[in-house]
């Protein structure tokens, strides 16, 4: 389906999930979530590589100079740069330099995940001969 601006379906679906991601963060104090150590940590990798994903899915078909898992990786790790400094001021939440870790730590695996699947990417064995 060919969308006006040279959108497509990924673009759409990554501001989707800003936008629930600003949300969600919009609350005064966190939603409940399992309760094991760093639960919030794994909420946090999830959201954001499911972000630069989808910015992934989106630049696939351009012609960038830059590695494609960098633009993807940017963007997700500067918007969770900024929904933490939005969330030190919600009443109730805090910024955490943790949690902006947990970000960034979602929004390169994910992507690079996706790339290394696509384009065969095997981890070889070293040569054990001599």
């Amino acid at each position: 389906m060919k969308l006006p601006l040279g959108l497509n379906i990924y673009w759409i679906l990554s501001i989707l999930v800003m936008g629930l991601i600003f949300v969600f963060s919009s609350f005064p104090s966190p939603m409940e979530i399992p309760s094991f150590t760093s639960a919030d940590k794994l909420v946090h990798l999830l959201a954001y590589g499911v972000l630069a994903s989808l910015i992934y899915c989106a630049r696939e078909k351009s012609r960038a100079i830059l590695h494609p898992i960098f633009i993807p990786f940017l963007i997700a790790f500067l918007y969770g740069v900024s929904d933490e400094i939005h969330q030190y001021f919600v009443p109730g939440r805090e910024a955490d330099v943790f949690d902006a870790l947990a970000n960034a730590l979602g929004a390169f695996v994910f992507p690079l995940g996706i790339h290394a699947k696509k384009h065969g990417w095997k981890i070889k064995p070293p040569n054990r001969n001599p």
